[in-house]
């Protein structure tokens, strides 16, 4: 199954402490319509693209440029999932005017549920998104992120447990809709500020990274998985890019593509993320004796190496800090 999922914009209504992206809500630019499309249309003729993912930072910010895209996509042949966390589902009335241009396009949602994303989206918008979801007849489902996935072991999962009860209790169904629980992924924020909390005892990961861990077919060295950022950046995710497509076609990216001679991949191909932070080492960076899981290491070595390798690390998202003091 060949993907692209399309970051539309980083600006997002929330600042949750387990996004990977960094996303906030300062202003930010959104993705070229035109520049996405060629990129859809590329894709599609070239890599047989299956499904297009809109998401952000949230998309309901952008919500012409998502319905564009949608209807678009949808008129070529090509399904689509829309990722949102529903903050614009303030009423019945509003979810329906939001969502109606999705089901038009036959598109999925998925909605965001959890501990972190509750200080930012009140429950009665998810309960407004999901019931008119349904009464359009979308296909819809809940994303529900764990920093202990087996056994929901931290506050922050059993809050987010608290969450679903709730929002089922409110909709009087369980399940109110097919759920995905995963876990979180110590990258972006993730890697900063919760990473922390689970990383004692874990070790130095030694090993290789042949395939993202969130895409069941995100394997390094094919192009089934693609990311598309507002930047033009086109990469296998988490801030490793391959190439731009304002510079070059998508096709010819890929035609060029080989995960052994880029310089990151190769090394996390072979080495694993430990391999970026040996290198990491020789420009100052000093390995600890404990880290969360694989992610969390390969963070922590290409937030070192990134200006480094500007090409490759990319788009600077990814590396960006959040400023002390901020409230995420």
């Amino acid at each position: 199954m060949s993907v692209l999922k399309i970051h539309l914009t980083y600006q997002c209504t929330s600042e949750c402490a387990h996004c990977r992206f960094r996303c906030t809500r300062a202003p930010s630019p959104a993705l070229d319509r035109d520049l996405a499309l060629e990129c859809i249309r590329s894709l599609q003729e070239h890599n047989d693209l299956d499904l297009v993912v809109l998401m952000g930072g949230e998309p309901g910010l952008v919500p012409d440029l998502t319905y564009s895209l949608a209807a678009e996509t949808h008129a070529l042949g090509i399904p689509v999932r829309v990722e949102t966390n529903a903050y614009w589902s303030t009423s019945r009335q509003a979810a329906k005017a939001f969502l109606e241009p999705l089901a038009d396009a036959e598109a999925s949602v998925m909605f965001s549920l959890d501990a972190f994303h509750e200080p930012y989206i009140p429950m009665d918008r998810l309960e407004h998104a999901i019931q008119t979801a349904a009464q359009l007849e979308m296909k819809h489902n809940l994303e529900m992120p764990y920093l202990d996935v087996q056994n929901h072991s931290h506050a922050q999962d059993k809050r987010t447990d608290e969450l679903l009860a709730e929002l089922e209790n409110r909709l009087e169904r369980s399940p109110c809709c097919p759920i995905y629980k995963g876990p979180i992924l110590f990258n972006g924020r993730a890697a900063d500020q919760l990473a922390p909390l689970v990383s004692a005892g874990r070790g130095v990961p030694a090993e290789v990274c042949d395939r993202v861990p969130w895409w069941s077919d995100g394997w390094q060295e094919t192009a089934d998985l693609l990311i598309l950022d507002p930047e033009g950046y086109l990469s296998k995710g988490c801030g490793i890019a391959i190439g731009n497509v304002r510079e070059h076609p998508a096709h010819e990216i890929l035609s060029t593509f080989d995960a052994r001679t880029h310089p990151i991949l190769a090394t996390l191909l072979t080495d694993g993320p430990l391999g970026l932070a040996q290198e990491a080492t020789k420009m100052g960076y000093v390995l600890r004796t404990d880290y969360a899981d694989k992610c969390h290491l390969c963070q922590e070595a290409r937030d070192v190496l990134w200006k480094a390798y500007p090409a490759h690390l990319a788009p600077a998202q990814h590396y960006m800090k959040d400023p002390p003091g901020d409230d995420a």
